[in-house]
């Protein structure tokens, strides 16, 4: 079971990873692109926008994901070393129990907000769900990675410190 659970934490890392490296790639061809065919109007990027939004949005929310699973997103480390081992552990089972909320609304708001979408891309005909599909999907895993150091610091007292992935 450890082993299969390692081997998704991996498989998720190396998804939010290589995808934001995918989609900042993407962006700078495109926008490089743009530039040049602004100086030098050979001709133009079918549906440009379309795929700079699909693009952006996927960067934004894998990059957040990765950051969330390394426990580094929201950390002012300042303020912890100040702190005595028990506050620490308090203070971290608080932070996580804030992300865990906060992952719950992106999940939630996110869904909603796809589903309201409804509108059709223009040049790619694709229903722009996909595009913010991106927002209850990393939501989701966010709120499993902050549910598993929640578990980790009350049940057995580490600290972020300890590890940096889900299952060590």
């Amino acid at each position: 079971m450890i082993a299969a659970l390692r081997f998704a934490d991996r498989l998720v890392g190396a998804l939010c990873k290589g995808g934001a490296i995918v989609c900042l790639l993407g962006l700078f061809v495109l926008l490089g692109s743009a530039i040049v065919l602004r100086l030098v109007p050979l001709f133009t990027i079918m549906g440009y926008d379309e795929i700079v939004e699909l693009l952006f949005i996927w960067l934004v929310m894998l990059t957040s994901l990765a950051l969330w699973r390394e426990g580094s997103l929201y950390r002012v480390v300042l303020f912890e070393d100040l702190l005595p081992v028990p506050m620490r552990r308090f203070l971290e089972i608080g932070i996580h129990a804030v992300m865990f909320g906060f992952a719950l609304v992106l999940v939630v708001y996110g869904r909603e907000f796809m589903e309201m979408s409804g509108e059709t891309t223009p040049f790619l005909r694709l229903d722009k769900g996909w595009w913010y599909a991106a927002i209850p999907v990393t939501g989701a895993l966010m709120a499993v990675y902050s549910l598993v150091w929640i578990w980790r610091a009350v049940r057995r007292g580490e600290t972020l410190e300890a590890t940096a992935t889900l299952v060590g």
